[in-house]
């Protein structure tokens, strides 16, 4: 049965609303269904050709393709280069069924990657995946100038450009590089600017371009049949005087067999031999473009169906043109001419002006893509005030498809930036890092949302399993300490930064994240084991229900037995003393909100049980037969004195200090405000919640249940802020009655368990450091005083505890003849701890239940 502030969601997890169903405030039954509206109004226009097929496509067809599949062939070999290409799209295969299955599991906004994410492993895992995706789409925009350049360069470059002769041609150099870079990067901006609809028709006439540039390249394959030798670029400087022959030779089964396994050498922009490590660095850049889709999905006509199906076709599509172009050539062109002359494609073209035309137009359309996937996951990023409210404004959108102006503006000067770097095997394994960690992260994400078996997660992709989601999140990690393992672990480091940070800035969010569903599955599991008749006693360990009237006034209380629950259950229960009805029920919903909210504050590590009784003994008998579950059961009760003073409110006296630093001091702020104005109000002097009758009867009850009871007083008084200097724990005896015994001393039951209690809250660090066990006893004369004194003594070490032992004469201010009398008279006097009336009555019962079934009184 569902809460009345909850409601099961067709919508899957990517639903932020909320509404009330089952009854609501007057009684009335409301749908326990809602149905995605089948008319809502749809804000993208982009369809899976458009939308997904073409910017995964030209995204994959990028520079890699172009400009460095020669420089994988030449460096590994044709066997090598498969095995690379194959590694690569089983990664980003497996990511795709993620990225798939999430999709489909509910509405998909804008984001893409980072939107699925966030919804799923809440807003911290989100945001700081998000941030890096941002990072890894910036760079790698950039990184597709970067090989428009040298393209321009090597193709019209004065004296080195294939296309120009002698003089002509433009001026080459590093900061004409980043002339033409700028130039290519302000065209890109442009049609970011004018929207997604200028984004859908540039790239579907680029990708016709980019078809017809790799037709012209294959056939020339086939026609190009005599040999051929190329010059060296003018860039490669390997070889200085001596020039060597780059051979194409057409299809040759001798070259074929030269190229099918070979051994990396130095290339010629680094200067340095590349490990297979991070060639397969370089190639994968070339595969990263499967998010380019899912980046705009808030532009999609219907997010849930193109993304999978635009995907999938878009990588089995490139993947092809990959295999192919790798095989013929191996076969037609010689490893000299593969490592020294990353160009080779424009130069065997029997048109080779439409080479050129494809690596413009496939490096500008990749850089496009790239550019305006970023603007849209920092348009989302900022909508959902994650990093702070410096940067919401970046997610203003503007006309009818709400468009990301500010954040396009962002991304260009970033993408400005990164294209000062003038080498594309530089960037390139960095970019590689982000986009591995990011599908990582996507993998994980799908992983465990299919482990917890949360009810709400019903994909309707159903080509992924966990095996899959594991497969693909351990292969991305894997690659990463493989490819580099310092970039790998500066990455993470980057993530969990970025983590920290949304931790302590983000609002709460109502998105919901999957690791309560992770937590509600395994606590589920490991209940079930919990046998509590297989509890041995030298396990014991406090589990507190603590009965609270009212929070503003039972603080310190709160917060001390928070100290002595030793990782124990602790429970705060309160009872509502009304009819049980929709207005009660109403109060009941509110109210528990507000204590779930001053627990989250005080840093209290509790649950929260509020009964709804006609009675507070009704209530609390609720309480004590039905808080815990399993194994995990409240065997202590704890409750305030029973007296008229006035309630104090000391509510602010810790929510403070347990703040770290200034995030957590602001959240914290804010969250105290609305515990003051949401939490109940005192009750005034002279009114009374219960009565004594009542109050008696909850003790029983408690006894009655085999409970420990523990009655608290003064605790209004105790200020842990106050505790500077060292101070004592004083142990006490409670059952004066037992000195009579001369035999067994003071150490009965109760007596033990208020030792145990104070050694558990001498545990913890604050008590610790502040304060010592001394155990105090009562003494009949000198002889008394040496035997009691060595029995305790002797009681600490047997026990493990570090304390001392104080011993007090029975006479030690008082003027009685009668000792025992005068030491039970001094006892309630110094302590002041209940009437004689009620110490009766529970010494009374105490005697005459069964020891099997009673606890102990404190």
């Amino acid at each position: 049965m569902s809460r009345p502030n909850e409601r099961i969601n067709t919508d899957g997890l990517f639903n932020d609303s909320s509404s009330n169903v089952g009854m609501d405030s007057v009684g009335e039954e409301t749908p326990l269904l809602t149905v995605r509206s089948r008319d809502r109004k749809q804000h993208g226009q982009l369809s899976t050709f458009f939308g997904v097929i073409i910017p995964c496509t030209l995204s994959m067809f990028s520079i890699i393709l172009f400009q460095r599949i020669g420089y994988v062939i030449g460096q590994v070999g044709f066997v090598v280069s498969c095995a690379l290409l194959f590694v690569a799209y089983f990664v980003t295969g497996l990511t795709t069924l993620s990225v798939s299955a999430i999709s489909t599991n509910g509405n998909v906004k804008g984001g893409g990657v980072y939107f699925m994410i966030s919804r799923a492993l809440g807003p911290e895992f989100g945001g700081s995946i998000g941030v890096i995706f941002y990072v890894a789409n910036i760079v790698s925009s950039g990184l597709y100038l970067i090989g428009f350049s040298e393209a321009v360069i090597g193709a019209f470059g004065r004296h080195t450009g294939a296309l120009t002769h002698g003089d002509g041609g433009i001026p080459t150099g590093d900061w004409y590089g980043f002339l033409y870079r700028s130039m290519a990067l302000l065209f890109n901006l442009l049609i970011c600017l004018v929207g997604a609809g200028m984004f859908a028709k540039t790239t579907f006439f680029i990708l016709l371009g980019v078809i017809i540039s790799l037709c012209s390249s294959f056939v020339s394959f086939f026609i190009h049949k005599k040999k051929y030798f190329s010059e060296i670029p003018a860039e490669n400087t390997l070889f200085g005087n001596h020039t060597p022959h780059l051979l194409y030779t057409g299809f040759n089964w001798t070259t074929f067999k030269d190229n099918l396994w070979t051994e990396p050498t130095v290339d010629y922009q680094t200067g340095e031999v590349p490990t297979i490590l991070i060639i397969f660095g370089v190639l994968f850049n070339g595969v990263t473009g499967i998010m380019a889709g899912a980046n705009i999905s808030g532009d999609l006509k219907d997010p849930a169906k193109s993304i999978p199906r635009g995907t999938l076709e878009a990588s089995g599509f490139t993947f092809l043109i990959y295999l192919l172009l790798v095989f013929f050539a191996s076969c037609t062109c010689t490893r000299p001419l593969l490592v020294n002359q990353y160009n080779f494609l424009q130069i065997i073209n029997v048109v080779p002006v439409l080479t050129t035309i494809g690596v413009f137009l496939a490096t500008l359309s990749a850089s496009l893509s790239c550019l305006i996937g970023a603007s849209r996951i920092l348009q989302a990023v900022a909508n959902d005030n994650l990093l702070g409210s410096f940067i919401t404004r970046l997610g203003r959108g503007f006309g009818r498809n709400n468009e990301p102006v500010f954040a396009v503006l962002v991304s260009g000067l970033c993408v400005q930036a990164v294209i000062f770097v003038s080498k594309v095997n530089t960037l390139a394994p960095i970019v590689s890092m982000f986009f591995l960690l990011s599908y990582g992260v996507t993998n994980l994400a799908c992983f465990v949302l299919k482990v917890s078996s949360a009810p709400n997660f019903r994909p309707t992709f159903p080509y992924y399993s966990k095996l899959t989601a594991l497969i693909g999140m351990l292969s991305c990690f894997a690659i990463m300490i493989a490819v580099n393992a310092l970039y790998a672990f500066v990455s993470v480091a980057i993530m969990i930064i970025l983590f920290l940070v949304i931790v302590y800035r983000a609002p709460i969010t109502p998105w919901g994240d999957v690791t309560q569903a992770v937590i509600y599955h395994q606590v589920r599991k490991y209940l079930l084991r919990l046998d509590p008749r297989q509890i041995h006693v030298k396990y014991w360990r406090p589990q507190i229900l603590l009965l609270v009237s009212n929070p503003r006034s039972c603080y310190p209380l709160i917060d001390f037995v928070n100290d002595i629950k030793k990782s124990g259950l602790y429970i705060l229960g309160n009872v509502i003393v009304d009819r049980f009805d929709g207005q009660a029920i109403t109060r009941h919903n509110q109210e528990i909100d507000h204590w779930y909210n001053f627990v989250r504050c005080a840093e209290i590590k509790a649950f929260v049980d509020q009964i709804v009784a006609p009675s507070i003994r009704v209530g609390v008998q609720n309480l004590l037969m039905s808080s815990g579950l399993g194994g995990m059961r409240p065997n202590t009760v704890i409750l305030g004195y029973f007296d008229q003073q006035e309630p104090q409110d000391l509510i602010s006296q810790g929510v403070w200090h347990r703040a770290y630093n200034i995030f957590e001091r602001r959240k914290k702020e804010q969250l105290h405000h609305e515990i003051m104005v949401n939490l109940p109000k005192l009750r005034e002097k002279g009114e009374q919640s219960m009565r004594v009758a009542d109050y008696v009867g909850v003790i029983k009850d408690s006894m009655l249940l085999g409970k420990n009871v523990c009655i608290a007083r003064n605790f209004s008084s105790l200020n842990k802020n106050n505790i500077k200097e060292p101070a004592f724990i004083d142990v006490w005896p409670v059952n004066a009655k037992s000195i009579e015994h001369s035999g067994e001393g003071i150490c009965d039951h109760t007596y033990l368990l208020i030792l145990q209690l104070s050694c558990i809250l001498n545990m913890v660090s604050f008590w610790e450091s502040r304060t010592k066990i001394r155990l105090m006893s009562i003494a009949h004369g000198d002889e008394s005083e040496v035997l009691e004194k060595n029995r305790l003594k002797c009681l600490l070490h047997e026990l493990r505890i570090p304390g001392e032992v104080h011993i007090v004469h029975d006479t030690d201010g008082l003027s009685s003849e009668q000792p025992t009398v005068g030491t039970t008279e001094w006892y309630e006097h110094l302590n002041q701890l209940m009437r004689v009336s009620l110490w009766k009555r529970c010494c009374n019962f105490h005697k005459s239940t069964s020891s099997s079934r009673t606890g102990k009184f404190i």
